[in-house]
């Protein structure tokens, strides 16, 4: 009986050190997405400025070619922008969301084809809208 009692009692332990990891996985950054905490966080004051300082690698895979098939393609509120460099006249008040979409999503969610992906800038995080609208229908 003492032996289970052991066994509980370590297994319990091992639970309750392995929670503070398993908190920080959930406070961990999403590597896609820049939510509208982590922007009002930051001192960007651009779109540019705030990927440049939080997801560096999304710009560094931006490298058009003559056909423009290496070129990230760039969304602010569905409207398709010339190229990455707009971003540095989008200010990041207002912003809600801002995601990185390789190209297999480009493809899929927003019908256009890219070998590298897209940025997309959201005025409104439409990952809650979706979440709550189907929360409605339950």
């Amino acid at each position: 009986m003492k032996k289970l009692a052991w066994a509980a009692a370590a297994l319990l332990a091992c639970g309750l050190l392995a929670s503070p990891a398993h908190a920080q996985q959930r406070t961990r950054p999403d590597r896609n997405r820049i939510r509208v905490e982590e922007i009002r966080a930051s001192n960007a004051t651009t779109v540019y400025q705030l990927i440049q300082r939080s997801r560096g690698m999304w710009l560094m895979r931006n490298h058009p070619t003559d056909s423009g098939a290496g070129a990230m393609l760039v969304f602010y509120d569905g409207a398709q922008l010339e190229s990455v460099e707009d971003l540095r006249e989008i200010p990041v008040a207002g912003v809600q969301l801002v995601e990185f979409l390789n190209p297999a999503e480009t493809e899929h969610r927003l019908g256009k084809y890219t070998t590298v992906g897209a940025i997309r800038v959201m005025s409104h995080d439409d990952t809650v809208v979706v979440d709550s609208a189907h929360a409605q229908h339950r």
